[in-house]
């Protein structure tokens, strides 16, 4: 009986021994890091993370440590491992360092906040950050736009507060704003107030939020389709932002069929210049994008233009493309009509290329080699007829 007490009694003496080390390997690293002792504090919070001892605060101030000895990898390492963990104390650390003034520490705070694969840690993130961009500071909301920006992951679920900041008055907090939207196209391109903004934003007289703006457009592809016209209208009419306002119309890429149905009087008053960027966007899509086949009619009508620049640019692009696609079939019958000689040429060309499949053609065809007083369109159009017939 004594022998059984003894061994309880030595058993608990052990238990609480084991338990009152473990809670004192977190306690001497703090106790080490305060004196400045940091190799000791190191190894012991090294000893505390393997016994599970406050585990995620543990790394969090190997971290500090490592911060406050420039030695910025290591340091946002043991960051990540804390957030994993669950600190919210090394999150706010990493959050903050959005805005020090050494780059480099700026861009590894952003990607240890991207590279955190806990679902509830990336959740507690995006509410810190919406905390702060809802804020009154400029600076911090300036700072942590900065950071989404750099986000290489999704942000779409704070996009409602990231849009509203499009409305302040701090035009550089507007033109972070417009650097994040292509993170989430879809969303803004999908909103139409949202959208209409940014196309406001390409009349201002400011240059860094039109720059911004035409950046944006550009940035968010074929999301942006419909603001194409506005784009070429800045093209057209300031030389300044020509340049730019072309590369975002290249990057946003050709328009709908809807948009190309009026091309010619589109471009009539148009600089020439402005003509042949446009038919060489759909010159570079040749042999990479089938659909740049659907709007050979489009590019036809700009063999109406009487500059040599222009016509022997379309030209060229219609040469690269190749054979028009067969749902073109209607549009070309109905160049037919054109008084251009060329125009009415090529599109007898290309429908007698298609066969029997454009036999809608044959009785307008039969009538323009029946009437023409043109030698050359007369045979062109009975050759057609006879590869459709």
């Amino acid at each position: 009986m004594k022998v059984q007490k003894f061994l309880s009694l030595f058993l608990l003496i052990s238990l609480f021994f084991v338990v009152s080390c473990k809670g004192n390997y977190f306690e001497k690293a703090l106790s080490y890091q305060t004196d400045g002792e940091y190799e000791k504090a190191i190894d012991y919070y090294g000893k505390a993370i393997e016994k599970g001892d406050n585990a995620a605060e543990a790394e969090k101030n190997i971290g500090d440590i490592y911060f406050s000895h420039d030695q910025y990898d290591y340091a946002f390492e043991c960051y990540g491992r804390s957030i994993e963990l669950g600190s919210e104390s090394a999150m706010d650390t990493v959050i903050k360092c959005g805005s020090f003034g050494d780059e480099n520490v700026r861009n590894l705070a952003a990607k240890t906040l991207s590279n955190i694969k806990s679902h509830e840690a990336r959740e507690i993130i995006f509410d810190k950050l919406v905390n702060v961009l809802k804020s009154e500071d400029n600076n911090k909301i300036i700072d942590t736009l900065e950071i989404i920006f750099k986000l290489d992951r999704d942000v779409s679920p704070i996009s409602e507060e990231i849009i509203s900041l499009l409305d302040s008055d701090n035009l550089i907090i507007r033109q972070k704003v417009l650097a994040i939207f292509p993170k989430f196209p879809d969303i803004v391109c999908g909103n139409d107030e949202c959208f209409n903004k940014i196309i406001l934003f390409l009349s201002q007289k400011n240059e860094m939020i039109k720059t911004s703006a035409i950046d944006c457009l550009g940035d968010m592809k074929k999301n942006a389709k419909r603001a194409l016209p506005v784009l070429i209208d800045v093209a057209a009419k300031d030389p300044i932002n020509r340049e730019k306002a072309l590369n975002a119309v290249a990057k946003i890429g050709i328009p709908t069929k809807e948009e190309a149905a009026n091309m010619y009087e589109f471009f009539k008053d148009k600089p020439n210049e402005i003509k042949i960027q446009i038919l060489n966007i759909f010159g570079n899509l040749a042999g990479k994008d089938e659909r740049v086949k659907d709007y050979v009619p489009n590019i036809l009508t700009f063999l109406k233009y009487t500059d040599p620049g222009v016509k022997q640019t379309a030209r060229s692009v219609l040469t690269k493309i190749g054979k028009a696609s067969e749902k073109t079939i209607p549009e070309l019958i109905n160049l037919l009509k054109e008084d251009n000689t060329e125009i009415v040429s090529r599109a007898i060309y290309e429908l007698g290329d298609f066969g029997k499949s454009a036999s809608d053609a044959i009785e307008p065809l039969k009538k323009i080699a029946g009437t023409t007083k043109n030698a050359d369109i007369k045979k062109i159009a009975t050759d057609a007829l006879q590869k459709i017939q």
